[in-house]
């Protein structure tokens, strides 16, 4: 057996939650060598790295593998906003089971 003391560097999982318009793109842009998945276009007028406006669930999970594959792409991945990347993949899942909703 092996007892490791200190720090060990590992990606941190940062949810940011407000109110639109209160600064979260803004705060997430400082973040460290940020690129964004700009689920919703909210960050146009923002000078700020991006991939392009997934489509679709297939498109969002590619381009989130593009970053785990090229880790020197960015610091830090940002999904801005997670709720509309909810609504692809509801519309992915129930496209799958032929259905018109999660209800």
């Amino acid at each position: 057996m092996q007892i490791t003391r200190g720090k060990r560097a590992r990606a941190q999982k940062v949810v940011i939650y407000g109110p639109e318009g209160i600064g979260k793109s803004s705060f997430a842009s400082q973040f460290p060598d940020p690129v964004f998945i700009d689920t919703e276009g909210s960050t146009d007028n923002m000078d700020v790295a991006r991939l392009d406006k997934p489509t679709s669930w297939t498109m969002l999970i590619n381009e989130i593998a593009f970053i785990k594959a090229n880790p020197t792409e960015c610091g830090t991945l940002v999904i801005d906003t997670i709720d509309w990347a909810e609504a692809l993949a509801v519309n992915y899942i129930c496209s799958q089971h032929g259905k018109q909703g999660i209800e």
